[in-house]
């Protein structure tokens, strides 16, 4: 027998499940950005707040997302080779 307020608890499950899933989306994201800020800060001798503009600036001037990108760099690619893998050359701005 079902009563009434299961399907409002088996609506407010899922709800919490969706959002329990994109928290920790938005968690591992942070995490490999934050990872690659420190290795453009290490690679470029910037601060943390130039490492990440710089990888923001990168990504908005080539149309890159940002978190498979700053995967990229923490996998040890160059921002010039990303830039090559798109095909966006620096003199075509």
């Amino acid at each position: 027998m079902t009563t009434i307020a299961e399907p409002s608890l088996q609506a407010s499950v899922e709800y919490y499940k969706t959002l329990c899933d994109q928290l920790q989306h938005a968690l591992d994201s942070r995490v490999v950005i934050e990872q690659a800020k420190g290795v453009l800060a290490e690679r470029h001798q910037l601060g943390m707040d130039g490492a990440f503009t710089l990888l923001r600036s990168f990504c908005r001037a080539n149309s890159l997302p940002l978190t498979a990108t700053a995967r990229a760099v923490v996998a040890g690619q160059q921002l010039t080779e990303l830039r090559q893998l798109t095909g966006v050359s620096s003199r075509s701005r």
